[in-house]
């Protein structure tokens, strides 16, 4: 066989190999996440269960609602909460009245826990990895306010304890009904953990996930009972004078009707005469009622000339009662609506229902700046298109066929699936630059003000470079990195987004509101970021070419990557060095110092320091193209370490980044490190190769 035959041989083994390699590796990535993400058990029947109609949905999709520093859509706010309680915005159940399997929109699961608290009461959105979080709640005896309150005894404790669980497995979907029975009792081991240890970083992993468990329940609760004072009848004891038993079923009936009962009881008081029960039992009524809407749910808008922030009906309720009467009114207004888009569906249905709901939705916000209003269609629009998610499964089409065109690059079968591929990565990188830009035009921001918008412009922009890479080489090699990085960006995207459960589109803490800063020093540095993976990207694809022969040995093609690679690192020193003095000015006037050994910039100072040396090694002669692509592998590790990692450490003036879990990024750099291992070991292995050849060489020569 021939050397050029023995070298094309090789070639396809190696493709095959790589293929293989990578299969293997996106494959168990995706099995570990579906690990996580993905329950077996089957829907949920729920009896009763009546779907919401489109109109109902559609109408309340843009309805303000001011959560985490902002007004943003209540199909935003809905979104986030689901995903919060139960880990996916979206549940699949079985209704019976349908009589099959549907799956319950983020909007639809929050109508049910304001407007149906019954039916929410039913659906399994609480997911339980690990049983013993509940069977440990029998150890320890519960406080006697707790048993006193809760009717629950350390005797008939355990007992209450194994019903829920009974029929269960240890990784099982629950509801708020069957977890309802253990509340007081995992309330109170969350308020005993919580004493002990405040850290929740210094937790023990059952200690967090009952932790987390007790938050979820307090806020589902919260959510189940705030309309309460809307749409549950006030009971009127026999006995009570009543003008207008109708009216007097409505708290707003009583908020108005207040000054005349506070007066009526101060007269009664100095006479030493006893509340009547009914009057006592309608003021206990109403003042659950009233706490129940305390809590943090802001539906109302300030009133005109009212410089307040939004406030929970609740609180409007008690500022009035407690003296406020200017805003008495308005606010009797707002409650009546909400009275009667209650008492509409449960009365009328939902047809009636939407119409309220339409007509409580305008009178919001007709109170509301135009321009706010806009912007709620705006995010409302931007939730529909899903851009990232689009662009994700784009990428993956487009890297299955950079996949096939791997196998045979020169065949013409190749080529069309490489144009097919370049179409689709740039269809993607399009969706990534339209949601990017939309996001920041809902912000009204620079595109980068956390670490999730960092992952988004890191995609972006790798995915652009890399494409420009691949216009002027045209290897293909640039546009499956560029294919892979994107899809990579997207699916780590959409991970934390689910890990974080967080509105990151919510204001910046102070220290970071300034445009100015945004645009310039993290834009930059997160170049510099997108800048140093790319390069390893570049290398790692070289070390495995050359490592499994597919590159056949030609050695044009290694060194148009050794420059393209070293082009990269160079790019990367650029932008991360401008970046870094960039954030010192900053610093320098926010914090009044140039530089503090924060480990935010002590991150970005280690990518300057290694792009320095490897460079400065290179021009020395001390790497060459081996050397140069191990070391830009390597420089990968120190990125991650800067843009990931600092933010788990909990300490440092950046915490507006912090993060919890380091699973993924151990893998990460354990992967990186075995290329580099790999890498290193075949170019001493080849250097020995060629000098055993060049000594045998010379002794035939002799």
């Amino acid at each position: 066989m021939s050397k050029e035959n023995s070298s094309k041989r090789r070639s396809k083994i190696g493709r095959w190999i790589a293929f293989i390699l990578v299969v293997l590796l996106l494959g168990g990535y995706g099995l570990y996440t579906l690990r996580i993400n993905v329950s077996s058990e089957k829907p949920r029947v729920i009896e009763g269960y009546e779907l919401w109609q489109d109109d109902v949905v559609d109408v309340a999709r843009d309805i303000g609602v001011q959560d985490g520093g902002r007004i943003k859509p209540f199909s935003t706010w809905a979104g986030f909460t689901m995903l919060q309680l139960h880990g996916a915005r979206g549940m699949k159940i079985e209704a019976e009245a349908e009589g099959e399997v549907v799956k319950i929109s983020p909007e639809e699961f929050m109508l049910d826990c304001l407007f149906r608290s019954d039916m929410a009461r039913k659906l399994p959105i609480f997911r339980i990895d690990n049983s013993e979080v509940i069977s440990s709640l029998a150890t320890g005896d519960l406080p006697e306010e707790v048993q006193r309150l809760s009717g629950i005894d350390n005797a008939s404790k355990n007992e209450v304890i194994r019903e829920v669980v009974k029929d269960k497995g240890r990784r099982d979907r629950y509801s708020y009904a069957e977890l309802e029975p253990i509340k007081p009792i995992l309330l109170a081991r969350v308020q005993k953990i919580r004493k002990e240890q405040p850290n929740k970083a210094k937790m023990t992993s059952e200690q967090r996930d009952t932790v987390d468990l007790g938050d979820k329940i307090w806020l589902f609760s919260g959510l189940i009972y705030h309309m309460d004072f809307a749409r549950a009848d006030i009971e009127i004891q026999e006995g009570t004078p009543a003008m207008d038993k109708e009216r007097m079923k409505r708290m707003s009936y009583w908020v108005r009707s207040f000054p005349l009962l506070r007066k009526a009881v101060l007269e009664m008081q100095p006479k030493g005469e006893q509340l009547p029960p009914g009057i006592m039992t309608l003021f206990s009524d109403l003042e659950r009622r009233m706490t129940r809407a305390s809590q943090d749910i802001r539906f109302l808008p300030p009133y005109a000339e009212d410089s307040e922030e939004w406030l929970p009906v609740g609180k409007r309720i008690e500022q009035v009662l407690t003296g406020k009467r200017a805003h008495a009114e308005a606010l009797i207004s707002d409650m009546e609506m909400m009275e009667d888009t209650c008492l509409a569906l449960r009365d009328e249905g939902q047809s009636a229902f939407s119409k309220q709901l339409a007509a409580w939705k305008k009178s919001v916000h007709d109170r509301m700046e135009p321009k706010v209003v806009g912007q709620l269609g705006s995010e409302v629009a931007y939730g529909k298109w899903n851009y990232f998610y689009r662009a994700l499964v784009i990428f993956i089409f487009a890297f299955v066929f950079v996949m096939i065109s791997w196998l045979a690059p020169r065949s013409k079968g190749g080529r069309i699936c490489t144009g097919f591929a370049a179409l689709l990565a740039v269809a993607a990188l399009g969706l990534m630059i339209a949601g990017i830009t939309h996001r920041s035009i809902i912000m009204e921001r620079s595109p980068i003000g956390n670490l999730y918008d960092t992952i988004l412009f890191i995609g972006a922009t790798g995915v652009l470079v890399l494409l420009l890479v691949e216009l002027l080489s045209k290897r293909a090699v640039a546009l499956g990195l560029a294919v892979f990085m994107g899809m990579a960006c997207m699916f780590l995207a959409r991970r934390y987004e689910i890990g974080d459960a967080k509105d990151h589109m919510d204001p910046l803490v102070a220290v970071l509101k300034s445009n100015f800063w945004l645009s310039t020093h993290v834009v930059t540095v997160t170049i510099g970021y997108m800048g140093g993976l790319a390069a390893a990207g570049l290398s790692t694809i070289y070390l495995f070419a050359r490592v499994l022969g597919i590159d056949e040995g030609d050695k044009n093609f290694r060194r148009a990557m050794t420059r393209i690679a070293y082009g990269m690192v160079c790019f990367t020193l650029f932008f991360s060095l401008i970046g870094t003095v960039l954030g010192g000015i900053w610093a320098n006037d926010s914090w009044g110092r140039f530089w503090g050994w924060d480990p935010k910039e002590n991150g970005a100072l280690m990518i300057v320091l290694w792009c320095l040396v490897v460079l400065h090694a290179r021009m020395a002669g001390y790497l060459r193209e081996w050397g140069i692509h191990v070391a830009a592998v390597f420089g990968a590790n120190i990125v991650a370490f800067s843009w990931w990692h600092v933010n788990s450490l909990s300490t440092g003036l950046h915490s507006y980044g912090f993060i919890d879990g380091l699973g993924i990024i151990w893998g990460f750099y354990g992967l990186l490190t075995a290329v580099c291992l790999m890498g290193m070991i075949c170019a001493l292995l080849e250097r020995r190769g060629k000098a055993k050849a060049k000594t045998n060489s010379k002794a035939t020569e002799n």
